[in-house]
């Protein structure tokens, strides 16, 4: 569970955004601790919003856990897609709080994507195991992210763009299992 989370995050597929920030932060080195700042505290908590009423939403909204596999996993398979696709979008000017905040915490590493995955999460796993896999994906992402000048310097902006990638086929994978699993649960029901 904390693979898939981690693989649906993908911090590494993000460290590209922050090329033009390490630019301006050679200057000023508050920028880099604002970063991971924002990353320590917004990743863990819009997670764990969305796992503790997760189960809520779905109650409220009379949604089964067939229903939220199909359409999670049709919502990770367009994701997938698109970064496949299209790749990461460059930045000329830069507010820095506002820029990592949106696009880089939402809607790129908590999106639609990882915020349906904690809501399929809930659906199957308990509520204990689900935080634990959120605050472990969440402590790797920030690590990731924290380190991600370094890493930038060690293997270049070719290879975290494949690893991003490569990613993203882990996920499409993962979300044609959820779409699958879906369809035989409904199949089931059906029946």
């Amino acid at each position: 569970m904390t693979i898939q989370l981690l693989a649906i995050i993908d911090p590494a597929g993000v460290i590209p955004l922050l090329v033009p920030i390490f630019e301006e932060g050679s200057k000023n080195k508050e920028i880099f601790r604002k970063i991971d700042r924002l990353v320590a505290i917004a990743v863990p908590t819009l997670l764990v919003i969305f796992t503790i009423i997760g189960d809520y939403l779905l109650k409220i909204f009379s949604i089964k856990g067939y229903d939220l596999k199909i359409a999670g996993g049709i919502i990770l398979l367009i994701i997938a897609i698109d970064i496949l696709r299209e790749g990461f979008p460059k930045t000329s000017t830069i507010n820095v709080e506002e820029y990592v905040f949106v696009p880089i915490i939402t809607p790129m590493l908590v999106g639609p994507g990882a915020i349906t995955a904690v809501l399929i999460f809930r659906s199957i796993y308990p509520l204990w195991q689900v935080l634990l896999s959120v605050l472990i994906a969440s402590a790797i992402t920030y690590l990731v992210i924290k380190f991600s000048r370094y890493l930038l310097l060690k293997i270049g902006g070719n290879m975290l763009r494949f690893i991003g990638r490569f990613m993203s086929i882990i996920i499409a994978a993962w979300a044609i299992s959820l779409i699958s699993e879906g369809i035989l649960e409904l199949w089931k029901v059906i029946k």
